[in-house]
């Protein structure tokens, strides 16, 4: 398609989640959400895009960032619908209440609420909640990489299956889901009147969508050496940890950890913690890149960014799930946003603690060092560098791949002198043309 597209699952901005609710509000006026009206759709994805039981994924345009489609997911629709009645209710009510003047839009509304509690019990908990895409764009990639996005989303959960819901009169929705491997289980009616289908979507380890048993098994394993290296390194490290606690507190009485807003695999936003570095309120006085000479950065922080000591927090993050040992290095939510459609597969594997590319720039601070505006010399001099290297990670991953680079990592740390040589007989790049 001639249009570049990214996908984003947040965080959102309200501009986004306005336009969320208006494609649904526009798209699917008969939609069994639809009774809730606009501004409640607007709490509901925010709801959904927060919390761990669901997903909103949001296709927009790289030159104009306009919207061209969303999916909405849910692990458990009725857990979710509680969560969010739980939580979000009294924000909903005030903007319910204009809706249930009107006697039909109060008795739908109802209809809507009791749906996730009323389905046939042996079809599966998880569903796609709603799925729009731009008149302009059907028929185009937009939908096939919603959807596979979403099914990827739901296979990372261990999820076996997916449930529609689709209008009886939605015949290019049924050709869609029937193309995808969806099978027709049969129908509902959502509100009185109202006939839709249902379709589920198996997502067993031979599906189509689901990854090979080699591979899954290879997941498995990289999983657990996750688990294994990171509980080992945590547990060796815990007395140097509680002197650089101290240092840390003793220099300004600030808080030990820093905890910043990342986006980790499928575009789910995470905190990363990390030893901090900077003065208190350092995001107030610059921007996320730093270099070796920035202002902000504390004596201890300092020593501890010169020897990476200030990431050993990570591991926290790779034992809940968060990250990885090896994957691309997780960036903030400005930075996915500029991702074009090619770079969103960065966001097909969990982030991780180093890659080829922290080994090839470990001197970032350095490289940036003297210049007046450190976020554009990032941009011109390491970021292109950093997303050729991750999406070549991303195509070549594996778990012999993963321990060389753990290994280069270590002799890299150690100042190996020849760790550059023996990278580049690693890394399918000329790294000559990597680093500018």
């Amino acid at each position: 398609m001639p249009e570049r597209f990214r996908i984003v699952s947040g965080p959102f901005t309200e501009k986004q989640l306005a336009a969320i609710a208006r494609l649904h509000a526009d798209e699917v006026p008969d939609g069994f959400l639809s009774s809730l009206g606009e501004p409640v759709l607007r709490l509901l994805y925010r709801h959904a895009a927060g919390s761990r039981l669901g997903v909103v994924l949001l296709a927009e345009s790289v030159e104009t960032g306009e919207p061209l489609g969303y999916i909405c997911g849910a692990t458990d629709t009725s857990a979710l619908f509680a969560q969010f009645v739980r939580r979000r209710w009294p924000l909903a009510v005030p903007k319910i209440m204009p809706r249930l003047m009107h006697p039909a839009r109060a008795f739908r509304m109802v209809e809507t609420l009791a749906y996730p509690g009323s389905s046939d019990a042996g079809l599966p908990h998880a569903e796609i909640m709603n799925f729009v895409v731009v008149p302009s764009m059907r028929g185009s990639a937009v939908a096939t990489r919603l959807f596979e996005h979403l099914m990827r989303w739901f296979t990372e959960r261990g999820v076996p299956a997916v449930k529609v819901v689709t209008g009886e009169q939605q015949r290019r929705a049924h050709g869609f889901y029937e193309k995808s491997g969806s099978v027709l289980h049969g129908t509902t009616a959502i509100h009185r009147g109202q006939q839709s289908r249902i379709y589920t979507h198996e997502l067993s380890p031979t599906g189509r969508l689901a990854p090979p048993v080699g591979k899954a098994r290879g997941d498995a394993v990289k999983r657990a050496m996750d688990v294994a290296v990171a509980s080992a390194v945590l547990t060796a490290t815990a007395p140097a940890g509680l002197v650089v606690a101290w240092r840390i507190k003793r220099e300004d009485g600030g808080p030990v950890f820093y905890r910043g807003t990342r986006v980790g695999r499928y575009g789910q936003p995470f905190g990363m913690l990390k030893f901090r570095s900077m003065v208190i309120d350092a995001a107030r006085l610059g921007g996320p890149s730093t270099a070796d000479d920035d202002p902000r950065l504390t004596r201890t922080g300092k020593f501890l960014r010169r020897w990476k000591l200030d990431e050993l927090p990570q591991m926290v993050n790779v034992l809940i799930g968060d990250m990885s040992l090896v994957g691309p290095r997780p960036q903030v939510p400005s930075d996915v946003r500029r991702y074009t459609a090619e770079e969103m597969r960065l966001l097909d594997v969990r982030p991780g603690v180093t890659d080829w590319a922290s080994i090839v720039f470990h001197d970032e601070g350095a490289i940036l060092a003297g210049h007046a505006d450190v976020d554009k010399a990032y941009d011109d001099l390491i970021r292109p560098g950093k997303i050729a290297l991750g999406l070549a990670y991303v195509a070549n991953r594996g778990l012999g791949t993963d321990l060389r680079i753990l290994a280069l990592t270590a002799l890299a740390l150690a100042g190996y002198r020849r760790t550059t040589e023996l990278l580049q007989r690693d890394v399918p790049l000329d790294l000559a043309h990597v680093r500018r």
